[in-house]
């Protein structure tokens, strides 16, 4: 089933009815949450109270919708739209060769700037990568790029070459088994380096030799360094951070696995 159609995602994208004030539950955490990702920022509480209304009034206003005290399918819209776009990339993407066409999906989910909201590990975003679930122990990098490699699978017409995983540990094992693991050193030890990755493979960044603690797209890069796209991060590249994010990243320090 193709991932726009898939449960978890509907359940962020269907409008969930005329929420009002007095309203609780579900639907009201995704409005409070989505007012929050656009800046109309309110306690994520799942109570629809006076600062919801108000909250969710500025919102419509600002966006030029009508709205008189209850959710519309219009606002909701509004409100969904960045992830309803990357949901439905595939309508618009280009023809590439399918590691160049990994990148390009990575990038126009960094161009939405996916983030954490309400809390760690929280938020539609994370849902979306992590097949409905969030929470503390979501850590959502490997999900990010499991997300994103069925993605341009779908788009180009093929499978996926691994079949991906919420874990780093699990992705290494799926490469390896597939043959496209690359270890660190093959790519620090010169030829053919880096370029055995193509225009983007996958980082996992190694605590040891059978333990990997991070992942996300790598390409633009040599024995040295590469650049990345990468969720689960920040500007310190945490492997617990709260976004979607480019990092600059030392070779040495992590694996890779070929995509193409």
């Amino acid at each position: 089933m193709p991932l726009q159609d898939q449960a978890y995602i509907r359940r962020e994208l269907d409008f969930p009815g005329a929420v009002t004030q007095g309203a609780s539950g579900a639907a009201v955490k995704r409005i409070q949450e989505w007012l929050g990702y656009h800046g109309n920022g309110t306690p994520i509480d799942s109570k629809f109270g006076p600062a919801s209304n108000r909250a969710l009034e500025a919102f419509a206003r600002r966006k030029q919708i009508a709205y008189a005290g209850a959710l519309t399918p219009a606002v909701w819209a509004a409100l969904t739209e960045p992830l309803a776009r990357v949901v439905g990339l595939h309508a618009i993407a280009p023809n590439k060769a399918y590691p160049a066409l990994v990148r390009w999906f990575a990038e126009q989910h960094l161009a939405a700037h996916p983030v954490e909201l309400g809390g760690a590990n929280r938020g539609p975003w994370v849902r979306a990568y992590m097949k409905g679930s969030d929470g503390d122990a979501m850590l959502w990098c490997a999900g990010f790029v499991s997300f994103v490699m069925q993605q341009a699978a779908e788009k180009a017409g093929r499978s996926a070459p691994i079949a991906g995983s919420f874990g780093c540990d699990e992705l290494a094992r799926q490469a390896k088994a597939a043959g496209r693991f690359v270890p660190g050193k093959s790519v620090t030890g010169g030829d053919p380096g880096f370029a055995t990755l193509g225009a983007c493979g996958i980082f996992l960044v190694r605590k040891t030799a059978s333990d990997w603690i991070h992942t996300g797209f790598a390409f633009e890069g040599d024995g040295e360094s590469f650049l990345s796209i990468e969720g689960n991060t920040d500007h310190k590249g945490s492997a617990n951070g709260f976004e979607v994010a480019r990092r600059s990243r030392r070779s040495g320090a992590n694996d890779f696995i070929r995509l193409g």
